[in-house]
């Protein structure tokens, strides 16, 4: 028997086991599955059972359906393990074979009322520690863009190490990290059980820890976008969900940080912390980039560009890697063009990941933005007034800026 796990909605960590001929799921009562959110239609799709496995149709809904990050226009068949999304909000994993008793157990701890756990991080670069909700029942730590918490020190291995929720707690495992993981300064050699008063140290001047009162350590919780605890656990506040990562789509990401040539990239630390990224199609650069970056210039916003840098030079990805990690807001200058390149997706899967804010300005039609699109700030450029189109575009920035 398969089974759907409720990655992303109202009940995360809930198994739906996907039992007779034909499973409906959508927002109205008579559906097999029933998920309480506005982005799923009344009936939103449908499960079949087949000798091959379980086609998944869409039933014409108004935000579509997804598999793998690629729209479902007829149908779909799942014959293995696979992300499922329902408009922007909702997101399965879909599961063949029966879910183990263990994993049925850990999954029914992240629907219970449990008070919610986060993790501290300390680090030496950061004058105030990072506070991230533990919302998962895995949570990857690394410098790697494809774990669940990045920390971006030179001492973190790209998947340092992991924390499973189980009934007891959090167990804590190294995943053959090269500085190793200390528990109360003891070497972890073997998985191990995390109580609130552990501390998790990598090498001399990172620590983390486990706890469910993350005020007493900072006011400010990360998701990556710095958002206040009081808005992040006040229940009427519905204007901020942290969303998790939906799709399994490998990251590149980069396997030691390379060294700058000789030329170098002209940034220092923590350089770009004000600073927007601009992320485009170079074939872009002349038409609309260069005179956006101008304009925001001459609106005292400052903007990275790599227009200078050689693509694939050490000192791009030098540069480019610091520009995702420090600038706070990243505009998307969309063109078919821009949606091929894999620096634009990079660069858009690292802030939608985040939670940092995203701007689209539309240059050029394209036939399928990426998930998570919908829900963003447009501004459609207008090559007759190329000005009112920056302007718009410069009166968001100011506005999020101020929030």
């Amino acid at each position: 028997m398969a089974y759907l796990v409720m990655h992303r909605g109202p009940e995360p960590g809930k198994i739906f086991r996907l039992t007779g001929d034909t499973i409906r799921i959508g927002r109205g009562s008579r559906n097999n599955i029933i998920i309480h959110d506005n982005e799923v239609s009344r009936e939103h799709a449908q499960l079949q059972q087949t000798p091959e496995g379980f086609l998944l149709q869409d039933l014409k809904s108004s935000n579509g359906t997804f598999v793998n990050g690629q729209e479902v226009v007829d149908s779909w068949l799942l014959t293995s393990q696979c992300i499922i999304e329902l408009g922007d909000t909702i997101t399965f994993e879909y599961h063949p074979g029966e879910p183990d008793d263990e994993e049925e157990k850990t999954a029914d701890l992240l629907t219970q009322n449990r008070n919610p756990a986060y993790l501290v991080v300390n680090t030496q670069s950061q004058d105030e520690p990072a506070v991230y909700p533990l919302d998962n029942i895995v949570t990857k730590v690394g410098r790697s863009t494809a774990c669940d918490i990045v920390v971006l020190e030179p001492e973190i291995s790209r998947e340092h190490f992991k924390l499973t929720l189980n009934q007891l707690g959090y167990i804590i495992e190294d995943l053959g990290s090269t500085n190793g993981v200390s528990v109360n300064e003891e070497i972890l050699t073997e998985p191990r059980l995390i109580t609130p008063n552990d501390v998790i140290q990598i090498g001399k001047t990172i620590t983390f820890q486990i706890t469910e009162t993350p005020e007493m350590f900072s006011n400010l919780i990360r998701t990556n976008l710095l958002l206040d605890t009081k808005e992040l656990t006040d229940p009427d506040n519905t204007s901020v969900r942290r969303r998790k990562r939906t799709q399994q789509m490998e990251i590149p990401t980069l396997i030691s940080s390379p060294d700058p040539s000789h030329i170098g990239t002209g940034l220092e630390g923590t350089d770009l912390h004000n600073q927007v990224l601009i992320t485009y199609d170079r074939n872009d650069w002349e038409r609309i980039v260069a005179p956006l970056v101008d304009t925001l210039y001459d609106a005292k916003i400052g903007a990275w560009v790599d227009q200078y840098l050689i693509e694939g030079s050490s000192d791009w990805l030098v540069a480019t890697e610091q520009a995702r990690r420090e600038c706070w807001l990243l505009v998307v200058v969309v063109s078919p063009g821009a949606m091929r390149s894999e620096q634009v997706k990079r660069n858009w899967r690292h802030f939608h990941n985040r939670e940092k804010p995203i701007l689209l300005l539309i240059h050029q039609p394209v036939e399928r933005m990426p998930i998570g699109a919908r829900r963003l700030y447009r501004v459609q450029y207008n090559p007759a007034v190329p000005e009112a189109s920056f302007n718009q575009l410069i009166k968001e920035i100011k506005r999020l800026k101020m929030s």
